[in-house]
């Protein structure tokens, strides 16, 4: 039993989500904007069913809203997409180098509020001790918000949200400070981060993105003493990068820790080659929260040991800047139930998502294991909106799937016809490094710069590989890529497709190309992992130590 009455009448809207979506759409979503540009040259008034809006309105991506979206940006107009204001702007990377600029208004964001609710309801039902703890949420703060040429307020989505939070945080200051939050440079941030939290206490930790999570504990094992005097004399190193309003947070509120630092030490010791760990650093920690789709498991698996079995995981909400697409309800796993009614859901078939007339399913309509490209109609301004994301249903929540985010849909490659996803390339990497004891940092699957049609799976290595290893690798890829994708044997039966090749890479890549993105100002808890890309020239960004080929 959820403790809040929001919680508990999205449960009871899981029981006919017919009903439900029905409800979302008409009375909350068409009836308000039947007055809007959009709306009148869509004949919201005459809309009276679901398969009447489908008649009447096409399936679209971001570019069948763009003229309209740009006129609010630049003009500052409004009731074009939405009778309601539009009130601000969540800017977000396109397909190209410019953003998308995504309109938010006072319904939408109350729908998103409510998701937060509903979620965050779930997971204190379940972990009543972490509602009591304190709670580690903001790991990276983009910044304060723009203006758009109309005067409109635009930024980040997580800079919002973590306004808000600020705002509405009534009890302690939270533990990282806004100025932490926001140290441009990634490797002083961590470093910064790893010496406050050394010495709180909390129960939560809670990231979008499990990389981040990772990426601090890296960095506590990679400076452990130079952290370990810090804390023992109230200091943080010089040769850290930060402004002096936060040298002085530092110095004022951790004055030295001797006890503190001699513990640390000594679990450093006891720890040996095993490393610092999570749970033994922080004996109250009780839950750990992100993103948990297939693409990121490699992550959730490192992230395994430091948590062990006192802490759980739960995966946090499916959602872009565009809308909630699944609420997770329980630890462990993949995915949430999807967020009918919060906005109103569309599914297509992932093989139909490019035909002119795709068949098109509602929530209570899809099948278990299958993949669908989700439609969303998010009530500030999109409607029936491709937004580009795969997921699978992995189940139901009494009537309602589970999905799950798998890849996006334009994140496959295809040389001869195989359509390799993001999905399937992670799980063929997973399973060859478990199966030759390969301890894998990143790693990128290309097309081959040159030759004949092959991949070229990039490696970054965290230990050191047999040479035998190595050379086995490509064989064993090949492989893995056969049983995942039963197009890819085909072509290598063929002859079409070229066996693949293993390029390691240099120690340090990955971490270089994730500060590339965030010096090009991409917000790094947003960042995710490229696993599978189109472009053959990934090798000109890397440099790669070793070359190997399957025997």
């Amino acid at each position: 039993m959820f403790a809040s009455r929001e919680a508990q009448l999205f449960l009871e809207g899981l029981e006919d989500p017919e009903a439900t979506q029905s409800t979302v759409l008409l009375k909350k979503t068409l009836e308000p904007n039947r007055d809007c540009e959009f709306g009148r040259a869509h004949g919201f008034d005459k809309i009276a069913s679901v398969a009447e809006y489908q008649r009447a309105v096409p399936i679209q991506k971001y570019d069948g809203f763009a003229d309209s979206i740009r006129r609010i940006v630049q003009d500052g107009e409004q009731g074009i997409l939405t009778k309601d204001r539009v009130k601000r702007f969540f800017m977000t990377s396109g397909s190209t180098s410019e953003p998308k600029y995504i309109p938010v208004t006072s319904r939408f964001i109350q729908a998103k509020s409510r998701a937060f609710g509903i979620y965050w309801s779930s997971v204190f039902t379940d972990h009543p001790a972490a509602k009591e703890g304190r709670m580690i949420t903001n790991f990276s703060d983009s910044g304060v918000p723009g203006k758009t040429p109309g005067g409109i307020e635009c930024g980040s989505e997580s800079s919002f949200w973590a306004g808000v939070t600020r705002a509405t945080q009534l009890s302690k200051a939270p533990i990282i400070p806004k100025p932490v939050a926001q140290i441009k440079d990634s490797n002083a941030r961590y470093y910064t981060l790893a010496r406050i939290l050394l010495e709180e206490s909390f129960s939560v930790i809670m990231t979008l993105n499990p990389s981040t999570i990772l990426l601090l504990f890296k960095k506590i094992q990679e400076f452990a003493e130079p952290l370990f005097r810090d804390i023992e004399h109230g200091t943080l190193s010089s040769d850290v990068e930060v402004s002096d309003v936060v040298r002085e947070f530092v110095a004022e509120t951790y004055k030295g820790n001797p006890a503190r630092a001699e513990a640390l030490r000594a679990l450093a010791a006891e720890s040996g080659d095993d490393g610092l760990m999570a749970h033994k650093l922080w004996p109250d920690l009780s839950l750990a929260i992100c993103w948990r789709s297939p693409m990121l498991k490699p992550y959730i698996d490192l992230l395994d040991p430091h948590f062990g079995d006192r802490v759980a995981g739960r995966d946090y909400m499916m959602m872009a800047s565009e809308g909630i697409m699944g609420v997770p309800l329980h630890d462990g796993g993949s995915g949430g139930v999807c967020g009918v009614g919060l906005h109103f859901y569309e599914f297509v078939p992932e093989d139909e998502i490019d035909k002119p007339d795709p068949t098109v399913l509602l929530p209570h309509q899809v099948e278990v294991g299958k993949t669908y490209v989700l439609i969303l109609t998010n009530g500030s301004g999109l409607y029936r909106y491709n937004i580009g994301d795969v997921i699978r249903v992995s189940g139901f929540e009494r009537k309602v799937p589970i999905i799950e985010f798998l890849h996006r849909a334009g994140r496959t490659c295809s040389l001869t016809g195989e359509k390799l996803t993001e999905t399937q390339v992670t799980a063929a990497i997973e399973d060859s490094g478990r199966e030759l004891g390969l301890e894998i940092e990143g790693f990128t699957v290309a097309p081959a710069p040159e030759g004949f049609p092959r991949y070229v799976a990039y490696l970054e290595l965290r230990t050191a590989a047999s040479p035998d290893a190595l050379d086995a690798f490509p064989q064993a890829f090949d492989s893995a890529l056969d049983r995942h994708n039963i197009e890819y044997g085909s072509k290598r039966g063929s002859q079409r497709l070229a066996a693949p090749e293993l390029w390691v890479v240099e120690a340090g890549t990955y971490a270089k190309l994730r500060q590339q993105r965030t010096a090009a100002g991409a917000s790094d808890s947003q960042i995710k992992p490229m696993h599978l890309t189109r472009d053959a020239s990934f090798a000109e960004r890397v440099n790669v130590t070793s070359r190997h080929q399957a025997g």
